[in-house]
This record gives structure tokens, sequence and C-alpha cells, in this order.
């Protein structure tokens, strides 16, 4: 018996199962295939909407969280469309859920399905190839594109200075496999990049009634804490083709026995994999629509752990949430009839242990810096090419700067700002760097024009929103800050003292980053996190509030220096002058949606 995992971190490409493989000949058959999906990317771009391509989806699908997000996703691809970013011929739909629903990414491939034998034949349906890729919600571990969403995040590319967002990277990266792909549904999630390889053709031939999980190598560690598929190979299949190089290993179906939700290390074996993405035939997509009307709009179904799991017939043999007893819980009760309504169907569940191939997570701000600055395997194989080491530009970011290709570890900075230093890694998007100044490690700037004298501290991500004419608002965030961890406010809680309690840069008080002569943000009531509480100001000009910005970062900065928290940085002299005029408070959760509206 073999196990596999699934939904990891950032790449997960262990040397250790079997004899140890080069890394490098790895990545280098991954560059090779990707290489060639870009090729036949660009082909299809050069043909008419009339073609009949058989070498590309039928239909693809955007999730949205809600209507407004639908009609942003929808006005982004037909500008793509219209520039010819993105191939004709397919019939591309955003479908959002439900108004005042909460029925996650599980509920939603179900309501997908739903939809779409509302508006298409099941004739039809029954030899289309479809991508669903789910893209709803609004990225607040990725507060720079939750005004546009994850599937929107743009990649740094070798060929192209404006880079490659998700969507299109996504129509990339699956090529090969529709090659050979029979007509059903491919689901994939908006922040996870897969790259894979298999010498022989990938199975042709569809299994009805089966949803079939691709599987990548992955750490032991990471099994612990997601999900393990325990499969039945007695003849030993995927350790046999585990012994041979990259490239002359093959994709392999077999049958899943058991799927465990975060297991004991004990229960794995000697091999672990990690899940990405699935397949299901056209009769599994019939009954997953038919699930969709007994699900309670509150049921917050996953579409990976809720789903998958049906194949647990054991709920003792170590799975966490597997004990789940009969409960008014809608999102128990959606995993219930999930479970009985695919059993009682007879779906079963394969894997396809994929030994060439490798999974990178872009979830988090840590995790999109890596992966475009400093992963060399991921930046290699998806044809990423930094002009200096460590530092990403794309769409329009003008450095004038000396640029400083240091570790991480090495901070420097300038506090007569006679240069510009930037200390890799960094990212720039959409933004201008001057030439006095300095941009330490570990940075992400968007939409935001620095002025001379900038000082951007270690680990920040800074981005600019409009939000009317006259309008902006620059946030500052840490990329290792937790976006989502709540405190309770009180209407006895009085002005800016209070916030003490909410955290920002890790350890500094949101209270510290604010101005005393500020009046207080009103709306602190109730669990406020970096995401909800209206603690950023409002400016009338986009200079104004990248300035404010930059003096919350000061004070910020002083707050660390005085408590001695963090690396030490030397505060340069400043000059007080007269402050901008706040215009008003407004959150990230706010901001984003205002934005989206303007955008419309």
């Amino acid at each position: 018996m073999t196990s596999a995992e699934t939904n990891s971190s950032h790449e997960q490409h262990p040397t250790s199962l079997g004899k140890s493989i080069s890394e490098d000949e790895l990545s280098e058959v991954l560059r090779g295939i990707h290489a060639e999906n870009l090729a036949s990317y660009e082909e299809l771009l050069q043909q008419p909407p009339e073609s009949n391509l058989s070498l590309f989806w039928d239909i693809v699908v955007v999730t949205a969280g809600d209507a407004q997000q639908q009609h942003c996703y929808e006005s982004r691809i037909n500008q793509k469309l219209e520039l010819g970013l993105i191939p004709s011929c397919a019939r591309y739909h955003v479908i959002a859920d439900p108004p005042r629903s909460n029925i996650g990414s599980g509920g939603s491939t179900c309501f997908v399905m739903k939809t779409l034998l509302e508006q298409y034949s099941a004739e039809f349906l029954s030899t289309a190839r479809v991508l669903l890729i789910h893209a709803g919600g609004y990225s607040s571990r990725l507060p720079h594109v939750s005004t546009r969403g994850k599937v929107f995040m743009t990649l740094p590319q070798a060929n192209s200075p404006q880079g490659i967002q998700i969507l299109e990277l996504k129509l990339v990266l699956y090529l090969h496999l529709l090659r050979t792909m029979p007509p059903g549904v491919f689901l994939t999630s908006a922040d996870g990049i897969e790259l894979f390889a298999s010498k022989s053709p990938f199975p042709s031939v569809a299994k009805p009634r089966t949803i079939t999980a691709l599987a990548h190598p992955s750490s032991m560690h990471i099994g612990s804490t997601h999900g393990v598929y325990l499969l039945q190979d007695p003849e030993g299949l995927v350790a046999a083709d585990r012994e041979l190089r990259p490239k002359d290993q093959s994709a392999l179906l077999l049958n899943c026995q058991q799927f465990l939700h975060k297991p004991s290390l004990e229960i794995k074996q000697n091999a672990v994999y990690t899940d990405s993405c699935y397949y299901f035939d056209p009769e599994t997509a019939i009954i997953l629509a038919n699930i969709y009307p007994t699900l309670h709009p509150e049921c917050d179904l996953e579409a990976w752990a809720d789903i998958l799991f049906f194949q647990d017939s054991d709920s003792g043999s170590g799975s966490s949430q597997d004990s789940d007893a009969i409960s008014s819980d809608p999102h128990h009760q959606g995993r219930q009839i999930m479970k009985r309504v695919l059993q009682e169907t007879g779906i079963s569940l394969d894997v396809m242990v994929l030994n060439a191939s490798k999974f990178y997570h872009l979830g988090t701000m840590q995790e999109f810096l890596t992966g475009v600055c400093t992963d060399t395997a991921f930046m290699s194989e998806l044809h990423i090419h930094n002009v200096v080491r460590g530092i990403a530009k794309v769409q329009g970011a003008a450095v004038f700067a000396t640029t400083s290709p240091a570790p991480a570890t090495k901070i420097v900075e300038n506090v007569d700002h006679s240069t510009n230093i930037i200390n890799s890694p960094v990212y720039i998007e959409n933004s201008s760097v001057p030439l006095a100044g300095s941009i330490h490690p570990n940075t992400i700037i968007v939409d935001t024009d620095l002025p001379n004298g900038a000082i951007i501290p270690n680990g920040t991500c800074i981005f600019t929103l409009q939000l009317q004419a006259d309008q902006f608002v620059t946030f500052t965030f840490s990329i290792k800050d937790n976006m989502k961890k709540t405190t309770h406010f009180t209407f006895s809680d009085n002005g800016i003292d209070a916030l003490k309690r909410l955290a920002i840069f890790e350890h500094v008080p949101v209270s510290a980053m604010l101005t005393r002569e500020a009046d207080p943000p009103l709306g602190c009531v109730g669990d406020l996190s970096l995401w909800t509480a209206p603690v950023f100001e409002i400016a009338a000009t986009k200079v104004d509030s990248v300035r404010m910005a930059l003096d919350r970062l000061y004070r910020i900065r002083k707050f660390q220096q005085d408590k001695e928290i963090g690396v030490g940085q030397p505060l340069p002299t400043r000059t007080e002058t007269s402050a901008p005029r706040v215009m008003g408070w407004v959150s990230m959760k706010d901001a984003a949606r205002i934005a989206r509206e303007l955008e419309l």
C-alpha cells in the first residue's frame, strides 16, 4: 500500500523517495514540457475562432465569490479576448456563488455543474472538456491582489515585460494533458501551480463515475497536516517508476483504497504524494449537480477535503474529521450528504501518480515572493527571468536605482539617501522606485510610485488602491502578517488606544502606526482583523496616499526600534512637514470592494 497526500504549501518534491534523483534533471524535464505548452499556446492564439481545435478546452469556468467579483472577472476576460491574450475558441463563463450564501469551493463545484446543465444540453456536456478554476474569495492572504483576484495575479515572464497572469498560465499548464484527456471536468485552484510530465500518454478513456486526482511527490511531514490517499498497488508500480530517471517516468493510474484527512505520521508509508487538482467524468458531473439543491446555503464545503473524503468508508481509521455525528451544523450535514450520495451512486476515486512532477502553492505573500524571486527551480521551469537576480519587475515597473542582489539577511540602508539600494528579494509591479532611498529585502511593491528618500522596511507589502476620482489609499502590511487573526472590540473601547490590541507587522500595535493627532477611526467594533479594521487613511491624491503610508511605516519602525523588535534598522533624520489631510478611514476589505466597483 502506498500513501499520497493532498494540498501542500510551496513546492514539495523530496529527493528521498526511492533513490535520490537530480532536482536539476527533473526541473529540465518540466521546463521542457512547459516550453512545449507555451509554444502550443502561442499557436492557439493565432488560430481563428471558427477553427476546430481539439487541443483546447470547450468551456472554461472561473468561479467568483459574488456578483461584483463576477462582473470584474468578466470584464477582465473580455479585455483579454479583445487583446488576443486568451484563445477565442473556448466558451468562457464566470459563475458566482448564489447571493447570501457561503457554500465554499465544494458547494461551488456542485453549483457550477448545475449551472452548466441549465445552459447546455446533456449531450453537449457529455462530449465537452471543461476547465474549472476555483477563484472565488478575496485573497486576504495576498492583499495586493485582493481587488483583481488571485486568478489575475501576475508572474514575471522571460519573453514579456508585462508578465503572465494566472488565468493564462492555467490555460498553458494542461495543454499536454488535453492531447488525450477524455470529456469531463478538470478542477483546479487559482493559487496552485502544477507541472508534470509522463513518458507514456496520459489515460484517454473516461472511467464512468470516477474522480481521478493528480498526485505529486512530496515530503513526509506535509501529510500530517493534509489528506492522504492509501493506494492499491500490489505490483509495486509506484516504487518501480520512482527508480527511473524523470524523463522515463510515466503517469500511473491506481485505485484509491482509502482517503485519510490529517492522519498521524505512523499511518503513512514511505511514499507521500501531494494532490493538487482532479478530473471527473460527465456522469459524475451530473451527480454533483444533483447534490447542490440538497446543500444548505451555509455548508461551506471544501472542494478537496469535503468531496474526496467519500472514499473513506471506515470512520475510525485515522481521519480526524470523519467522526461527524448527525448534526445540525450545515458543514457537517453537507459532508454527510456528499459522502452518502457519492457512495450510493457508486463513484470511485482513482489517483494518477506523477513522479515526474511538482506542485507549487502561491497562496501567501511569502510563497509568492519566494516563487518569483528566489526559487530558482520554479523560475526556471516557468520561464521566469529577472534581469537582476532576486528582483522581479512586471507591467511597467520603473526602477531608477542601484539594485543589489544581496542576500535577504543583509540589510543595507543609506541614511543620507545619496543612492538607492534595492536588496533582493523584491517584487515590483506597475510602480516606480526613485534614485534616492532604500528598499529592504522581502518586499512587494504594487501600483505605488515611491518618492525620493523613500525607505521600505524589510518584509513590507505596499500597494495603492484608487477608490474614487479623488480618493486613494496606500496599504502597508508585513508579508508575515496574519490578516485573518481577530481581536474583539466593544463600544466601551475608546479611541486609538483601543487599537493597541490589534497587531500589524506581527508585533506592532495598530495604535502605534497612527498619529496621535488623527481623529480616531470609526467602526472599530466587533471582531476585527487587519482585513476588516478601518484603520487606513484615505487621501485626496495618490501622492498624498503614498506619503501617508511612508509616514505610517516610519512610526512602525520607530516602535520596533524603541521596543527592540526584529532586526536593527537605523532610522534616518526626518524633517517634519505638514501632513496631508485625512479624508476618511477604510479597511482593506472595504477598499478592495470599492476599488472593484470603480473598475466597473
